[in-house]
């Protein structure tokens, strides 16, 4: 091989590799939009993880109230928010480092004589190393918002800033987005509008009255490449805007209620699972969009046809940018489809129909290692105890790696929150049990990635 030959080939490696490092970056800091944190793509970074399982346990009495805002941080800390009261939603946030150690415990920004009555997910900035939030206080007769920003947060002395604001409502859970390609916050405002802000300065840039808003099922991501943000709305509507918030289109998707989405940045793609509402059985469907232009034009259509499949919960779609394929999960099986066409690379049943018809299984979650090419998929039991297990699937066999018992617990009340992964080293999982009003504690559990 010629010298200019070597050089071509090495610099096209180190083309790919940034291409690659950059778009896990964008991916995980603009797939926020979802207050549940149902999506979570982490780039593989240095965490200092020593490969011990650990658990931690709050017992705090109102945390089914908050949206459980986590993230986590350039060396893999996460951060969540804690409450003691009875009657608050938040009253600080808390640091724990990957190997279980509470970093740091911050008490947020207070209003005078008013109860955090709602705060937002957390939203992780790691090119700039800061974490942003927004919190609602209120007391009998009025209301403020703040919109704060967090700063060295991987050290044991953070620091926070707020801006207070009266057009964050705190009548509904309202998810923040981070927009990088113009530095926005996204999120939604009083007049049940989608907004921006100004990271910098938290001005809000702009707002679309017409535009019907969130609460904790709605779904909005912004494209890493072109800064487009797209938006499911609480009326079941698609938009599409630019950083400036002009439209560029507004469709009904008639979602059934399921308003999670993916993005194919690449080919502009959308692809989501749906329920048709016009069909007597409300069938399962899958489906893919052209976004690229003026309007949202259907592309492919995936209907399950498999007999075993006795349900129409479907958890929303992962994307695999590095396959095209985009993954999803319809129990008993986990399915993957090409995100080009929609036809069918691979389904593999995770559980039995005996373990379906005894525990009542469900799963809301899935979470995607793209290095290592492992989905991980969060099944939980709704019958008598409560049972809660991870599945490991090999997204380029489509086989079963392992099956991970996390917990069996007598409750009233389970409810799991998804996976969070860290590099390629451990999965944070967490979940609620309790029996509410009187005691809903937390518990954080942390088990080591398949290598």
């Amino acid at each position: 091989m010629s010298s200019s030959s070597l050089v071509l080939t090495l610099l096209l490696v180190l083309i790919i590799e940034i291409n690659a490092e950059i778009s896990d970056e964008l991916s995980w800091t603009t797939s926020m939009g979802n207050v549940r944190n149902t999506r979570r793509l982490i780039p593989s970074i240095p965490t200092g993880y020593n490969g011990t399982t650990w658990t931690l346990f709050f017992n705090s009495s109102t945390q089914d109230k908050t949206v459980f805002g986590s993230a986590a941080g350039t060396n893999g800390d996460l951060y969540l928010f804690i409450t003691d009261s009875p009657y608050s939603s938040g009253d600080y946030m808390l640091c724990l480092t990957p190997n279980g150690e509470i970093r740091w415990k911050m008490h947020l920004e207070s209003a005078s004589f008013k109860i955090n009555v709602g705060v937002s997910n957390i939203v992780s900035d790691q090119k700039n190393n800061l974490l942003y939030y927004t919190s609602s206080w209120a007391d009998s007769g009025t209301f403020v918002s703040k919109i704060c920003r967090v700063f060295y947060p991987d050290t044991h002395h953070p620091a926070q800033e707020c801006l207070d604001t009266y057009r964050i409502s705190s009548n509904y859970l309202a998810p923040l987005a981070l927009n990088t390609k113009a530095d926005l916050l996204i999120t939604t405002v009083i007049e049940n509008s989608p907004a921006a802000f100004n990271t910098t300065t938290f001005e809000m840039i702009w707002t679309d009255a017409e535009a019907m808003g969130s609460d904790a099922s709605a779904d909005y991501k912004t494209d890493p490449l072109t800064g487009d943000i797209y938006w499911i709305s609480g009326s079941d509507d698609m938009y599409k805007m630019n950083t400036n918030g002009t439209r560029a289109f507004i469709n009904d998707t008639n979602s059934g209620g399921n308003r999670h989405f993916a993005l194919n940045s690449q080919e502009q793609i959308v692809v989501r699972a749906w329920q048709n509402l016009s069909d007597h059985d409300w069938p399962l469907v899958v489906s893919g969009w052209n976004v690229e232009n003026t309007g949202l034009h259907e592309r492919w259509q995936w209907k399950n046809t498999n007999s075993s499949n006795v349900n129409t919960d479907c958890t929303p779609p992962v994307m695999d940018n590095q396959n095209n394929a985009v993954y999803f999960v319809n129990l008993p099986q986990t399915i993957a489809l090409d995100a080009t066409t929609g036809l069918s690379r691979w389904q593999i049943r995770l559980v039995t129909m005996t373990e379906m018809n005894e525990f009542d299984l469900v799963t809301e979650c899935t979470t995607f290692n793209e290095h290592t090419r492992v989905l991980y998929v969060l099944v939980q039991s709704t019958k008598t105890s409560f049972k809660l297990f991870l599945m490991a699937v090999h997204v380029d066999t489509g086989k079963i790696l392992h099956r991970t018992n996390i917990t069996t617990v007598d409750s009233k009340i389970s409810i799991p929150f998804c996976p969070i992964l860290i590099g390629d080293e451990l999965i944070y999982i967490s979940w609620l049990t309790g029996d509410y009003p009187d005691q809903v504690p937390l518990t954080i559990t942390t088990i080591p990635q398949l290598s």
